[in-house]
């Protein structure tokens, strides 16, 4: 996704409207792959403070990923807003440097940018619902399905010496 910003970078207090729809490869993130159900919708509306340009937007599509307690597959709705400054390379200041993002020419592209907004709104973990039982430790039964015959039982061999305790009394 490339935003050409030439006209408005002439223009202090102008603002323009940026529309992308894209198909974005699969999301890596360590051995687990995410796919994309739906094309990336993303809008963006940047304003020419006069100093910066900032972008305030908004991402929408839907995530195929699996649920953390179950493994069942589902949809994670992505859809959020972000907000962005953005300064030409000639502006820059040292203090500058760390709180905002600099692009050289008249046309940059966004992609790396959405991707690390899509990165910071992901959850810790996903789940298909809050009630998830999950997956018995033991035999694997899914439990939101199955109930599991597994013994309730079943005791660490190291700590198998406290389970005499007390029952002699």
């Amino acid at each position: 996704m490339k935003v050409n910003v030439a006209q408005l970078r002439r223009t202090e207090g102008g603002s323009e409207e940026y529309q992308f729809s894209e198909n974005f490869p699969p999301l890596q993130l360590g051995n687990e792959e995410y796919i994309y159900q739906k094309p990336l919708k993303v809008v963006i509306n940047v304003i020419n403070t006069g100093k910066s340009l900032l972008a305030r937007g908004w991402v929408q599509s839907l995530l195929g990923v699996n649920c953390s307690r179950c493994l069942k597959e589902i949809s994670f709705p992505l859809d959020f807003e972000f907000e962005d400054e953005w300064l030409p390379l000639e502006l820059i200041s040292q203090d500058d440097e760390e709180s905002v993002f600099i692009f050289e020419k008249d046309e940059f592209s966004i992609d790396e940018r959405i991707l690390e907004h899509i990165l910071l709104n992901l959850p810790m973990r996903f789940m298909c619902s809050e009630e998830c039982k999950g997956l018995c430790p033991h035999c694997g039964a899914d439990l939101n399905t199955n109930p599991c015959v597994c013994s309730n039982e079943i005791i660490d061999p190291r700590l198998e010496i406290l389970s005499k305790w007390n029952k002699g009394v």
